[in-house]
């Protein structure tokens, strides 16, 4: 029962929307007639046919959209323009007098220009030499082995005796 009363008041709802429609067509056909009796009446006895005043209507919005757009690249444009126009710096009125002889930055003082960044390292060749070396003994120790000494009294191998690996030099016969 309740899913069918509900089915009518959509159905109510719907032909309410239906006569609204209706009543707004009607009162557009009323101004239509009261504007043509108006331009009857104004001595205007020429009236264009409606395909006429829409073609005349879609040109003039046209135009209108046209200017629009324009007038936004314009906009545009003048945007760009000003924040990409160079402005002149303001230049001070009155130099800071100072007493003397300017002082001149570190940069004016080392008068380097433009050099490379150089090693700190390498600043010192004593150092570089002794990183050079420290460099050469790591990678001879996997060439050779470094000899170990004796501490006390012989103690057999500590580490154990690995028969699979020789580290002697081989004689040829």
């Amino acid at each position: 029962m309740k899913i069918d009363n509900a089915r009518e008041e959509k159905k109510k709802k719907g032909q309410k929307r239906k006569h609204q429609n209706d009543q707004a067509d009607m009162e557009m056909l009323k101004l239509r007639a009261a504007l043509e009796g108006k331009h009857r009446s104004n001595g205007s006895t020429v009236l264009k046919s409606a395909k006429a005043q829409k073609r005349q209507k879609s040109e003039d919005s046209e135009d209108e959209f046209y200017r629009q757009v324009k007038q936004k690249q314009e906009a545009k444009k003048a945007a760009k323009a000003e924040i990409y126009s160079r402005k002149p710096y303001l230049i001070p009125s009155s130099p800071d007098l100072v007493d003397g002889r300017r002082l001149i930055s570190n940069q004016m003082a080392s008068n380097r220009g433009l050099t490379r960044k150089r090693n700190k390292d390498h600043k010192n060749p004593r150092k570089k030499y002794r990183d050079q070396h420290k460099k050469i003994v790591i990678n001879r120790k996997g060439q050779v082995r470094d000899i170990r000494t004796q501490v006390g009294p012989y103690a057999g191998e500590t580490r154990g005796i690995n028969p699979y690996t020789s580290r002697s030099i081989r004689i040829k016969n």
